[in-house]
């Protein structure tokens, strides 16, 4: 957690950078109830974040938790249309891998 936190993610617990933020947030996905890790909104440029906590050093290399997260941000997106959203993988060793569209 501390690696999570103090890593390339740090911003997303940062007031001056965030305008919303909540944990395990619920997200209905394909008829099934899922739980976004962490759900942040930038103060910037309004920007959604989708961040999936992840142990794994490179799970940007799974296809299934990229299907996964590509899931979870079109749900947001959905919710939220016309306003920008991106989705990140935050993994155990403090990196930040944003998912590209």
């Amino acid at each position: 957690a501390d690696r999570i936190l103090g890593g390339e993610g740090a911003w997303c617990w940062d007031p001056a950078q965030v305008d919303w933020a909540d944990n395990e947030v619920p997200l209905h996905v394909g008829g099934a109830l899922r739980r976004i890790d962490r759900l942040v909104r930038t103060r910037l440029d309004g920007t959604w974040w989708v961040l999936d906590y992840k142990s794994a050093a490179r799970p940007e290399d799974d296809p299934e938790l990229r299907a996964q997260l590509t899931q979870y941000r079109d749900a947001v997106a959905a919710a939220h249309l016309g306003e920008p959203v991106r989705a990140a993988f935050l993994t155990g060793t403090g990196r930040l891998v944003v998912l590209q569209p």
